[in-house]
């Protein structure tokens, strides 16, 4: 009985060792379902329940709890809490609202806790699935419902969700953000359904993309395709993802893209409906709000105007359509800059990444995708105001444990590679003095040595 316990014991010791953060990585799973399928939107009686808070104080509370397992913050996480600091500071010293200002900061504080929750909790390239597969999952399951209510404003399909998918914009760069993750399953997916199933997700996504008529969607959009066609297409030798993607471009302009053909054609005023010209007044309002946020930050460069108060001063209520240019307009150049060297190190990490991983592999293709993605948020942010929505935080936090499972597995692999090389080949082999060395010569020899 004794050595049973002591034999259960010891495999439970072990199980510990080989899952670490098992529990932080449990609630953040639930975190992760909460915020990004939004189950509230869907039940309204959960509404009065804080799921998204509860299900992240238990996600930090197991991390802390577990803290010896974990290894060494890395950079872009130092780089994510300056920059909360600077935001605290920035609603501290704001000469608009104060109260408004503190209100987004302890907002933005939930993405704070949970990022390094991700950075150092997903250990293992099936945890870093699960967390892209909620997220793809979700915002499919967004798309769809979203096309078939067709909630549509001035020609313009907008999601049925709050969050992330509250507008077309957002609903637009959602699903640019997540489309590259749904091609890596599609590329993965063993037996023809479910290729065909991932292929179906890719095309739906693609086709409400097109109906929310966001021009800042469709540039991000062709930023990130072309990253991943050259990921994917040139450097893996997939010549006829170069096909898929035409027909998705073409047959979205085609099927989908009439209002998104008008209000590119209404950018520069040539166009002379209703709908056009309205679509032309927005792109002159941004030009506007984009000098508007420009001087905002050289009258107050070192802490901004506060978090969220930008559109108390933008004259018409608005935001600034430019991450880059409403965080330093709100946070100050410090927390400008800081934003940058934060999603900077996510390309860092995909690359080192993709140098480590093993050539072809899963982990080469989800770095096409985390990258496409990347670059895909970096164009949407030129037209989006979403510095302070969650997703591209998580994506960011994708990137570290990325990283961190590729230094781990080439860590393991390299002593494997050194004590057992290739064994040798079953044939005699001639030495300089004529004599005949044979396999079992060889054998007996290896075995006296040992």
């Amino acid at each position: 009985m004794a050595i049973a316990t002591q034999e259960a014991t010891a495999q439970s010791h072990s199980i510990q060792r080989s899952e670490p953060l098992a529990g932080a990585y449990f609630w953040l799973l639930a975190f992760f379902v909460v915020y990004c399928a939004r189950p509230e939107d869907w039940i309204p009686a959960l509404r009065v329940v804080p799921l998204a808070k509860i299900t992240g104080v238990c996600a930090v509370a197991a991390f802390a709890l577990s803290l010896g397992q974990a290894r060494r913050l890395p950079r872009e996480v130092l780089y994510l809490f300056l920059l909360f600091v600077q935001l605290c500071l920035a609603a501290a010293f704001s000469p608009v609202w104060r109260g408004g200002a503190f209100n987004s900061v302890l907002e933005f504080s939930k993405v704070v806790v949970i990022v390094p929750v991700v950075a150092l909790a997903v250990t293992a390239l099936a945890r870093l699935r699960w967390l892209i597969f909620t997220q793809t999952a979700s915002v499919l399951a967004v798309a769809i419902v979203s096309l078939v209510k067709s909630q549509i404003r001035g020609g313009r399909l907008e999601g049925v969700l709050g969050g992330f998918y509250g507008n077309s914009n957002d609903l637009a760069l959602a699903i640019v953000l997540t489309v590259p993750f749904c091609l890596v399953f599609m590329l993965v997916a063993r037996g023809g359904f479910r290729k065909a199933l991932w292929l179906l997700a890719t095309t739906v996504m693609t086709y409400a993309l097109f109906r929310t008529g966001s021009r800042a969607g469709l540039l991000a959009f062709v930023a990130a395709s072309g990253v991943l066609l050259r990921e994917f297409g040139i450097k893996g030798g997939r010549r006829y993802l170069f096909v898929f993607a035409g027909a998705l471009l073409l047959g979205g302009f085609l099927v989908a893209g009439a209002g998104l053909r008008e209000r590119l054609n209404s950018t520069f005023g040539s166009s002379l409906s209703a709908q056009d010209m309205s679509a032309y007044g927005s792109a002159v309002a941004r030009r506007g709000l984009l000098w508007r946020s420009l001087v905002v930050t050289a009258q107050h460069p070192l802490f901004g105007v506060g978090p969220g108060n930008f559109a108390v001063l933008s004259g018409n209520w608005h935001v600034a359509h430019n991450s880059f240019t409403e965080f330093s307009a709100e946070g100050g150049l410090p927390a400008l800059i800081l934003f940058i060297l934060f999603f900077r190190r996510a390309f860092y990490n995909v690359r080192n990444a993709e140098l480590l991983a093993p050539k072809p592999s899963e982990q080469v293709l989800l770095g096409g995708a985390l990258r496409g993605s990347l670059v895909g948020f970096a164009v949407g942010a030129l037209f989006s105001s979403v510095e302070y929505h969650f997703f591209p935080y998580f994506l960011v936090a994708y990137t570290t444990a990325f990283h961190a499972i590729a230094v781990k597995n080439a860590a393991q692999e390299g002593p494997r590679q050194r004590i057992a090389p290739a064994p040798l080949q079953r044939q005699d082999h001639r030495e300089p003095s004529g004599s005949t060395v044979t396999w079992a010569d060889y054998q007996k020899g290896r075995a006296l040595r040992a």
